[in-house]
């Protein structure tokens, strides 16, 4: 878990507040990449957020660790639960019935000899994985929509101002720390000058 934290810790740092663009487009990227890595599109979200980074001018240095939100440690629990939200909402569905043959097929892809860490380079298995999530049906491609427009939209002005805020405080403080260093290069010349008038040497 440390080690989980201080990844997250440096990838906010290094790769959001110090970014070197707009607050505006690093949110961007980081709300598409958060958009993207909610919808059941498994296996290509990198190409569509770099896509949809490159057509609305965001960040795209962003998308890359955002979209692995869900990933095959993950995807059981997330795209279950977008299910189950969709479900809830379209008409006709059979909770829980249904709901409990989605997570064990799921679990089919996530677990065994046949799962994602047998299969990861597999284009077959990639392929399988996509068809399998357009069988879903539509409660799945709700939910996660939802779900993703909703994460998509808070983590856009959450990082928007985040990034306005930290920017403002560093400046701040960079100006703080060259006003001390004015200060005390102040303080120094009379004292030089006086040691100069009166032929002393000394090391300050």
């Amino acid at each position: 878990m440390s080690g989980m934290w201080r990844s997250a810790k440096s990838f906010v740092v290094r790769r959001v507040l110090h970014a070197d663009d707009t607050p505006h487009r690093i949110a961007l990227g980081v709300g598409l990449a958060t958009f993207v890595g909610f919808t059941p599109t498994m296996g290509l979200q990198t190409a569509i957020a770099l896509g949809l980074a490159a057509l609305l001018r965001a960040n795209k240095a962003v998308c890359i660790p955002i979209v692995w939100i869900t990933n095959p440690l993950t995807f059981v629990p997330i795209y279950g639960a977008c299910w189950w939200l969709g479900a809830m909402i379209l008409p006709g569905s059979k909770l829980p019935a249904e709901q409990a043959a989605v997570l064990t097929k799921l679990q089919g892809f996530g677990s065994g000899g046949t799962g994602f860490f047998a299969n990861l380079f597999s284009a077959e298995f990639w392929s399988s994985m996509l068809s399998f999530m357009l069988e879903i049906g539509a409660e799945l491609w709700l939910g996660c929509t939802i779900v993703g427009v909703f994460s998509g939209l808070v983590l856009y002005f959450l990082t928007r101002w985040g990034v306005g805020a930290y920017r403002i405080r560093h400046e701040a403080h960079m100006l703080r720390r060259q006003q001390r260093r004015k200060e005390i290069l102040a303080g120094r010349k009379p004292r030089r000058k006086i040691m100069a008038s009166t032929g002393e040497t000394t090391s300050l």
